[in-house]
């Protein structure tokens, strides 16, 4: 097994399955709702409100980075999941024991196993992430306003580090767990705890997750620095993530060992 014909069966898997079309379009539905419900979120409420109440609701008058942040909240939330969940069926190698030891014993390392699923996953999440972002862009700069290109840019860079982050832990959660249901609970455990941690004022600059409101905050001019330290963090554990990761799956029996 080469390892090229690896990176090909991975990328063909991707798109012949249509997890690939299936991960676009949460991002770019998201991309296309986020603004038009910025836009529109006082007309809805409106309309929601109970006849006859004496209660009115006044929202002010949405600004652009109110149809971007629309967007990246739902992509960094339910778009993630969706990438976690393909990032695991892909990493997840010992969910299927005759799979796995088909694998094993025509890779010369599992490094050659791991490392296409891990990259490809990631590159499709940051595709669909950008696609969306795009698409929100377009319906913001229609309904709302033209947002600040060179904030939405820095902003996509952060979001699209993070979404890199979640597959890296992914791909880890892979070599503890056995299967892909387990692989994502692990794997959304650590990314959507981690935020619990920014909570300490001396930690909050440098997690990953303090990347989750970078682009809310560039948008709006309120970024007290470009999130340079969240950034090389992050990085850091992406390497360390499947570099254990790497580690982790070479020694680890395969589901035949486990049965003997």
């Amino acid at each position: 097994m080469t390892g090229l014909s690896v990176w090909r069966v991975e990328w063909l898997r991707l798109v012949r399955t249509r997890r690939l079309l299936a991960l676009a379009g949460v991002f770019v539905l998201f991309g296309v709702t986020g603004p038009l419900l910025a836009r529109y979120r006082g007309e809805l409420v409106g309309h929601l409100a109970t006849p006859g109440s004496n209660v009115t609701i006044i929202f002010p008058p949405p600004v652009p980075a109110d149809g971007i942040t629309g967007y990246t909240q739902n992509a960094l939330q339910i778009g993630l999941i969706v990438a976690v969940v393909i990032a695991a069926s892909a990493c997840a190698l010992d969910a299927r024991p005759a799979l796995s030891i088909f694998y094993r014993t025509r890779a010369r390392t599992f490094r050659q196993l791991l490392l296409p699923r891990a990259v490809i996953s990631a590159a499709a999440a940051v595709a669909g992430y950008l696609a969306g972002t795009l698409a929100a862009w377009y319906e913001t700069a229609v309904l709302i306003g033209a947002p600040d290109v060179g904030a939405l840019a820095e902003g996509a860079v952060a979001d699209a580090v993070y979404l890199v982050f979640a597959v890296a832990i992914t791909a880890l959660a892979a070599t503890l767990a056995r299967g892909p249901l387990g692989t994502v609970g692990i794997a959304l455990t650590v990314v959507f705890g981690g935020p619990l941690l920014g909570q300490v004022p001396a930690l909050a600059h440098w997690l990953p997750s303090a990347l989750l409101d970078a682009s809310n905050a560039l948008q709006r001019h309120t970024a007290e620095d470009h999130h340079q330290r969240a950034l090389a963090v992050t990085a850091a554990l992406i390497v360390a993530c499947v570099a254990f990761a790497v580690i982790r799956g070479a020694r680890r029996e395969t589901p035949q060992s486990d049965n003997a």
